[in-house]
């Protein structure tokens, strides 16, 4: 169904007003019919050129930032109250915010003071611990994604790239493509693609906390390389405008050691005691570059060389990833420490496909499977007949008659156009694993993965079907 011009949409939610747009999406002033309420409405726009399969990968990750927000339930979070599809695209209907974001403040009035910084501190910092309880990472935080509403909520959004973490880091993804997020804010851990955890997003923390009393982010450069060298780098000059606590606060999270960083117990302490004293800023004696010497020793700093030189050469490979992509399948990907391995499959059936070169391959009578011991991922790939949304269809009603499935939770069954013609997918829980089933182009691809770490491992899914290619089409 499409959405027509003046037309309700879903037959109930009414666009109004465009209130904001962003590189995958437009932000609607709304207002819901039924209910008799203004909302906001995420429609997502996806750019020219995109596969089937990036489209659907993209879909899946806005509906992922859906339910990591709806799965918090916290005051300092926007209310999800709805996800459509239509056209094929995900529309997600959220609680209507009359708010400004930190940026937006920043940019318009200035610096903040000391104590009104550590107020909106720690009220980021209790959105982050809540979805940290949930094994929730936010990998973006920054002035961007903190919005403070006319009623003085302070609000965290945008979970689009939110992962689930297992012990608290995330799983190494060993196909992701690409440095994610605004780089002036990253940990250095994640400027170098290393796996992010609870401490990444504490450090974001103390990147936005120096920007809320100095106007910007210490890091940030002319263009982004120079903004991830000078992460790497970790020098930054003292933050003058912030008070004793918060300096020490600032200074206990921006260290290159994600172990040696203040833990989330030690940041609430400071940010209370910053919120409630009053604002004594403190000040250097002299600025730091007349001092004659850097914040940090001068001896040489091999580590930081090697590691901006393996940055450079990361982002090169990225480029020429990215350039080469369509011409042979994308054979280079970006992981956790620069270029994973994959390796070209041949199926018996005439199909290729790239999968990492640490599973396991073994061909059975239903097809070829392949495992990774070490993440518990698994994929089969086997050819099937007839129409995909009716074939994975008998297949539920044929897998619960059996008790095939124990635990059996539908997450959907659905027809995915955006994805290829005929397409269909059947995606859901048992036990403690989930368990995707997509039926397209005369084949069924079926992945499973630990649910808790679902979300990693679906991204390495998608990108080996990007890759799939049929003998002679």
């Amino acid at each position: 169904m499409r959405v027509e011009a003046g037309e309700p949409l879903a037959g109930r939610y009414r666009l109004l007003s465009v209130i904001g747009k962003g590189g995958m999406g437009t932000v609607w002033r709304a207002y819901d019919e039924i209910l008799d309420r203004d909302v906001a409405v995420k429609e997502t726009v996806l750019p020219e050129g995109m596969t089937r399969s990036e489209r659907h990968a993209i879909c899946r990750r806005i509906l992922a930032e859906a339910r990591a927000t709806a799965a918090l339930r916290h005051p300092g979070v926007v209310t999800v109250y709805d996800v459509l599809d239509q056209d094929g695209r995900p529309w997600i209907v959220m609680e209507l915010l009359r708010a400004r974001s930190l940026h937006e403040v920043l940019a318009r009035d200035g610096p903040l003071p000391s104590q009104r910084a550590a107020e909106i501190g720690r009220a980021v910092l209790g959105v982050l611990r809540a979805a940290h309880a949930k094994g929730i990472l936010h990998r973006d935080v920054k002035p961007g994604n903190v919005m403070i509403a006319d009623d003085g909520r302070v609000l965290l959004t945008d979970f689009g790239l939110a992962v689930h973490m297992l012990n608290g880091r995330t799983t190494v993804d060993t196909m992701v493509a690409g440095i994610e997020g605004s780089p002036a804010y990253l940990a250095p851990e994640q400027v170098l693609g290393a796996p992010g955890g609870a401490a990444s997003d504490l450090w974001s923390l103390g990147v936005t906390l120096y920007a809320a009393v100095e106007g910007s982010s210490p890091f940030h450069r002319s263009h982004a390389l120079a903004t991830m060298v000078a992460v790497l780098l970790g020098e930054y000059p003292p933050p003058w405008n912030a008070g004793p606590a918060l300096r020490t606060l600032i200074d206990g999270l921006l260290r290159q050691d994600p172990a040696a960083r203040l833990g989330a117990d030690e940041v609430d302490l400071l940010l209370e005691e910053a919120a409630e004293r009053p604002d004594d800023t403190w000040r250097p004696e002299r600025p730091w570059w007349g001092t004659g010497r850097s914040l940090l020793s001068r001896r040489p700093r091999v580590t930081a060389l090697v590691a901006v030189t393996g940055l450079a050469a990361t982002v090169m490979v990225v480029g020429a990833s990215t350039a080469r992509r369509h011409a042979d399948g994308g054979t280079a990907v970006l992981s956790a420490q620069g270029v994973s391995r994959t390796v070209a499959h041949r199926g018996p059936d005439g199909y290729t496909v790239r999968v990492p070169a640490t599973w396991r391959r073994v061909e059975g009578d239903d097809g070829v499977h392949w495992t990774d011991a070490a993440t518990g991922r698994h994929l089969r790939i086997r050819p099937v007949r007839g129409d995909a949304l009716a074939g994975l269809r008998q297949a539920e009603h044929a897998a619960l008659a059996a008790g095939t499935y124990p635990g059996y939770r539908r997450i959907r069954l659905e027809a995915v156009p955006e994805l290829a013609d005929g397409a269909a997918e059947w995606e859901f829980t048992t036990g403690d694993r989930r368990v995707l089933r997509c039926r397209m182009a005369g084949y069924e691809f079926l992945f499973t993965a630990p649910e808790n770490r679902w979300t990693p491992a679906q991204r390495v899914f998608d990108a080996a079907l990007r890759t799939f290619r049929i003998e002679g089409s």
